[in-house]
């Protein structure tokens, strides 16, 4: 398996079967009734001890993945102090080509910090859903629009104030709304930009896929000592804003048998029959109608 499908198989088939048949106890003592118990916790507590789809019958959990939890555990807790300062981080990123200069005047050590926080929440996210976490392209921008919804136009506008000591004029400019006219007068304006996507998270959704994929290159190593399975490198890529990752999908080969029909054998087709016309409505006249009482037997 690639470390990819191990984790989903550890964490999605394997750790659901262990069940905690443990009670829950609150801070009463129990010679207390029961009633008055269980308004302890604001009302009664349905005290399951397995999950809905997992019974007792499917046993308990396969070693190799309780062996991956630990391995997992561990991991994050490391990350989780390396994340605070008080450890070193044993990822290692230098092969990864993030785009720190689009980061502007963030600080690189907080978004790193972050993004090694969220690294265990990640791995346990993306192993349920079996996906990985979303990187998209680089900034984004759209024309800045007014209150009713419109594209603004503006004008730099130029006020003299003076000259200068060499006897140049000097100018003072603002920016200020216009409106299109539609024929040479519409020379010089623009349309100013808002930011949709800004650079800074750019950087950070590349930081936090970076963690998660040092990740899970960091545990393959760590889990060559299985019994059952053996895991091999991660299938995602290492940066997929540089090499977008794209599977041929293959047709799957048709296994019916070939069958060989004879046309001359084949009986003509009959032709259809014509539909069948409605019937002509019928007219009364009411100058010949009678009422029924008035008719004679």
């Amino acid at each position: 398996m690639t470390i990819e499908e191990a984790l989903r198989w550890a964490i999605r088939d394997e750790l659901p079967k262990r069940r905690a048949d443990a009670p829950i106890r609150g801070p009463v003592p129990p010679a207390m009734h029961a009633m008055w118990r269980a308004g302890v916790f604001g009302g009664p507590i349905d005290n399951w001890s397995r999950e809905p789809g997992m019974p007792a019958a499917l046993g308990d959990p396969h070693p190799d993945a309780i062996t991956i939890e630990a391995h997992l555990q561990v991991l994050g807790e490391t990350l989780q102090r390396a994340s605070e300062g008080s450890a070193v981080c044993p990822l290692d990123l230098l092969d990864y080509p993030i785009q720190m200069e689009l980061r502007g005047k963030a600080d690189l050590g907080v978004m790193t910090s972050k993004a090694m926080h969220a690294t265990p929440a990640w791995l346990m996210t993306c192993a349920i859903r079996g996906t990985c976490p979303d990187v998209g392209g680089g900034p984004e921008c759209e024309p800045a629009k007014s209150e009713n919804g419109k594209i603004t136009l503006w004008r730099t506008i130029q006020t003299p104030c003076g000259t200068g000591p060499d006897g140049k004029p000097w100018f003072t400019t603002h920016d200020a709304a216009s409106i299109s006219k539609g024929d040479d007068r519409d020379q010089g304006l623009f349309c100013k930009l808002a930011w949709t996507r800004t650079g800074c998270e750019v950087v950070e959704e590349q930081l936090r896929y970076a963690f998660w994929h040092a990740a899970l290159v960091y545990l393959v190593p760590a889990l060559q000592f299985l019994t059952s399975i053996e895991v091999v490198e991660p299938k995602a890529v290492a940066a997929p804003w540089l090499e977008p990752a794209s599977e041929e999908r293959v047709p799957l080969p048709n296994m019916r048998p070939v069958r060989h029909v004879d046309l001359s054998a084949r009986r003509p087709v009959a032709r259809r029959a014509p539909p069948r016309r409605n019937p002509p409505a019928r007219k009364i006249d009411p100058r010949n109608w009678t009422p029924p009482s008035e008719k004679q037997a």
